[in-house]
């Protein structure tokens, strides 16, 4: 049977071994038993900016940095002994050398190829820059989740048990000071009340900077740090709650988001009359904001009608990113607006 057919229709076979090592997606070098270069292809020569003229004859370590050319010779010994395709260094950081002296991280395969009685070692060179880098960027996502999950889970465990068993506290203490009759011990409890509502209080803002605290300014902490910023507006604090990779959102989208979700809060503030807010951003197909009080209902006008100016600008928001927006009477009571764009 023939070898196959090139697509111009010359046996393949009958090519030049330039030509098949250029169709080649990844750089390509052929060392003679010596480590000398016999053959590159293009992409070796884009790859590593030579032109092959420069690199025929030369030793193949000229690829490679000064301080691990002795390592290199020691790994080309061992594969002459057994010539087996196999990785080379598996396990191991390889660095390669441009001809600007630049140094990058490369993978290599490498083959046995007998010819003319000699052995030869085709080697195929892959740059992982690339994907060494999105392996760092995701490792260092998962990290900064990690710290921010541990600062909220803190968070958490202080407003609902801590706060909580202070608040008890002083409520009972305020109980007592009501049927003692000595001025001194009444004054004295009513200092300590005092003392931990300030206790409280504090804590509270504690809290507030443990959610907004991340190694990186993320949506989610830019989310957490305008809601704290709307507690005094408030005279409470919301309720924020997250669903899906909200921190994979672009800045332009995220951007629009936290814009959206001030003005709502303001007109909650100043609005509303409400009591309770829950903030809901969530993350899949689209960016999803969900703001949702059991104030007084919507403005007049109609649900999804949006009558303000503030009101107008967040849906002219949702229309410029092909997105949309709605204000209707909640399901309890109060209202719920929806902040909905799509995530390119």
């Amino acid at each position: 049977m023939s070898g196959g057919q090139a697509p111009g229709g010359a046996p393949l076979e009958d090519l030049p071994a330039a030509a098949l090592l250029d169709a080649a997606p990844d750089g390509m070098v052929v060392v003679g038993e010596q480590g000398e270069i016999l053959l590159v292809n293009r992409q070796l020569e884009e790859l590593f900016g030579y032109a092959r003229d420069e690199l025929i004859g030369q030793p193949v370590e000229v690829l490679i940095p000064e301080v691990a050319r002795g390592a290199h010779r020691a790994h080309r010994a061992r594969f002459g002994a057994d010539p087996t395709t196999r990785p080379m260094g598996a396990g191991l950081r390889l660095l390669a050398r441009r001809r600007d002296g630049t140094d990058f991280p490369v993978e290599i395969s490498l083959s046995p190829l007998r010819a003319d009685d000699e052995l030869r070692a085709v080697a195929a060179v892959r740059d992982v820059s690339e994907r060494l880098a999105m392996e760092r960027h995701a490792q260092q996502a998962q990290q900064e989740v990690a710290v921010l999950e541990d600062r909220q889970r803190i968070a958490r465990d202080l407003h609902d048990r801590v706060i909580q068993r202070l608040f008890a506290a002083g409520l009972g203490l305020e109980a007592v000071r009501g049927r003692m009759k000595d001025p001194l011990v009444t004054e004295r409890l009513q200092q300590i009340v005092g003392d931990l509502d300030g206790t409280i209080t504090e804590l509270r803002s504690s809290i507030f900077a443990l959610n907004a605290a991340s190694l990186v300014t993320s949506l989610r902490a830019q989310v957490i740090e305008v809601c704290a910023d709307a507690r005094e507006a408030l005279g409470f604090d919301a309720a924020v709650r997250f669903a899906g990779p909200v921190d994979t959102v672009g800045e332009v989208l995220g951007e629009a988001l936290l814009a959206v979700l001030r003005e709502a809060l303001s007109n909650v503030a100043h609005h509303a009359h409400a009591r309770a807010v829950q903030v809901t951003v969530e993350a899949s197909e689209d960016l999803v904001l969900r703001v949702e009080d059991n104030g007084v209902g919507p403005p007049p006008g109609g649900a999804g009608r949006p009558g303000g100016h503030g009101l107008a600008n967040m849906a002219a928001r949702a229309d410029k990113l092909g997105g949309v927006f709605t204000l209707e009477p909640g399901s309890t009571g109060g209202t719920s607006l929806t902040w909905r764009a799509p995530i390119a």
